[in-house]
């Protein structure tokens, strides 16, 4: 018999961020480091590669990878111990 009850399944958690003036993303030792400023400088790191939408323009020097939208929605998906990044334009352009 549980003395508190069930435990919870983790669930998944979903943070997003609008992103104005273009971002870095740059492949480290410990995974892949988004960085911006909106307005204060922002970094997250993930384990695996952002996932980039094709309308997104990008530039990729050497490990560095260049976000040149300047509008962009940065999603993190959180789903046990991992999260998983997915980038794409704040509006969707025809």
């Amino acid at each position: 018999m549980p003395l508190f009850g069930k435990k919870k399944e983790p669930g998944v958690e979903q943070t997003s961020y609008e992103v104005f003036g273009g971002f870095t993303i740059a492949k480290g030792q410990s995974g892949y480091e988004i960085k911006w400023k909106n307005p204060n400088p922002t970094s997250i790191t993930v384990l695996a590669e952002p996932v980039i939408d094709v309308n997104v323009k990008t530039n990729k020097v050497g490990d560095l990878l260049q976000v040149l939208t300047t509008e962009c929605k940065l999603i993190l998906t959180k789903r046990g111990g991992s999260t998983e990044a997915r980038v794409s334009h704040l509006w969707n352009p025809i």
